[in-house]
C-alpha cells in the first residue's frame, strides 16, 4: 500500500510540472519571425472614393516581400493637385460603398470610412519604421495631381514597433500580436484642398482636420502571381 501510494504521489508531481511547463510555453511573447509576411509581391489597384470632392483619383499600391525586405511603391493619379496626401494601410479587408454613407450627407468621412476598412496598421510615410514620429511626412502630388512614393524597410525593424504596447488607444493605429498578413489589407488615400465646401456632418479622424483625413481611393491587396526574373512591370531584373 505504501508503495502505491509512493508511486500516486510521485504521478502527481509529474502532471504538475508538466501543467506548469505547458503554461509557461503558451504565455511566451509571439515569435517575431512568425510574423513577417510571406515573401511575394501584393497588389492593390486604387479606385476613387468621394469622386464628387477630390476627382476620380487611380493608381496602384505595390509591395514586395523578400525575406526581411518589404520595398513598398504608390503611383497615384488625378489626385488633387499640390497638396499633401496620407496614405496608410489598413487592418480590414473592405473599402467603403455608397451604402457606407451612414449620415446620408453624400459624403463618405473618415469615421464612415472606417467601418470598412479598419483602423490603420502602416502609415505609408517617409519613415516605416515607426507608426508615429514627430515630423511626419507624406508625398505630395504634382501639378497634374500625381505622385510616385517608394520606400524600403527591414521587416524585423518595422515589427519592433508595431508589436509594442499601444500608447494610445483612441488614435487611429492599432498595433499587431498576429501575423502581418498583407493580402486582405486596404491601401487608402486621403485628402482634398482646404478650401472645398464640405457639410457640417463631416466627422474627422482624431487629431486631423476634415480634409487632411477624408479618403478619396481605396484598394485591397491580393497577392500576385510575378515570373521569376522579372519585375512587376514585366521587365528583366537586373
Amino acid at each position: 500500500m505504501k508503495n502505491v501510494s509512493s508511486i500516486l504521489l510521485g504521478a502527481t508531481l509529474l502532471s504538475i510540472v508538466a501543467c506548469g511547463n505547458n503554461n509557461n510555453k503558451s504565455s511566451a511573447p509571439i515569435s517575431k519571425s512568425l510574423l513577417l509576411a510571406e515573401d511575394g509581391h501584393y497588389e492593390a489597384t486604387l479606385s476613387p472614393i468621394n469622386a464628387h470632392l477630390a476627382g476620380d483619383v487611380t493608381g496602384s499600391a505595390l509591395l514586395k516581400v523578400k525575406s526581411d525586405s518589404l520595398t513598398v511603391e504608390v503611383k497615384v493619379n488625378g489626385a488633387p493637385a499640390q497638396i499633401y496626401h496620407a496614405q496608410n494601410i489598413h487592418v480590414a479587408d473592405a473599402c467603403p460603398t455608397l451604402v457606407s454613407d451612414t449620415n446620408k450627407d453624400g459624403v463618405i468621412d473618415a469615421q464612415e470610412g472606417q467601418q470598412s476598412y479598419g483602423p490603420a496598421i502602416i502609415p505609408l510615410d517617409y519613415d516605416l519604421n515607426t507608426q508615429i514620429e514627430k515630423d511626419i511626412r507624406f508625398p505630395a502630388a504634382d501639378f497634374s495631381g500625381n505622385y510616385f512614393y517608394r520606400q524600403e524597410v527591414s521587416l524585423a525593424e518595422m515589427l519592433k514597433d508595431l508589436t509594442n504596447k499601444d500608447e494610445d488607444v483612441n488614435d487611429n493605429l492599432v498595433k499587431i500580436n498576429s501575423g502581418l498578413g498583407l493580402a486582405g489589407r486596404q491601401v487608402v488615400i486621403y485628402g482634398i484642398p482646404a478650401d472645398v465646401q464640405l457639410p457640417e456632418t463631416v466627422a474627422a479622424a482624431n487629431g486631423q482636420t476634415k480634409h487632411s483625413s477624408l479618403p478619396i481611393a481605396c484598394g485591397s491587396l491580393i497577392k500576385i502571381a510575378v515570373e521569376e526574373g522579372t519585375n512587376s512591370n514585366g521587365g528583366k531584373d537586373k
